[in-house]
């Protein structure tokens, strides 16, 4: 099952709904953050300096993800149908930015 991702189709409804399922907010729940070593705290770089990062995909919020994407396509898929989506079929695809802005 693909599930195409576009931020910017999220309604303040969606966001809303999103923030009261899971507690955090969509921009939150996907921004990658910096990795940093578990024992000392540094933050981890790549062979050229740059700090590493990476975005953990919590289940709680691909459900809540998965669920606002689905309603849209079919206005009675509920929350808990979510739930019954096997992780190995689940696709999570952003839209290709345009390079012309």
């Amino acid at each position: 099952m693909k599930v195409v991702f576009d931020p910017k189709s999220l309604t303040l409804g969606d966001m809303f709904l999103f923030k009261d399922k899971t507690g955090v907010s969509v921009q939150d729940a996907f921004t990658a953050r910096v990795k940093r070593d578990p024992d000392t705290g540094e933050i981890l770089k790549d062979a050229k300096g740059r700090p590493l990062k990476s975005t953990d995909m919590d289940p709680g919020h691909l459900i809540a993800l998965v669920w606002l994407l689905k309603r849209k396509e079919n206005p009675e898929f509920a929350y808990e149908d979510a739930f019954n989506i096997p992780a190995v079929e689940l696709e999570v695809e952003s839209p290709e930015e345009d390079p012309k802005g």
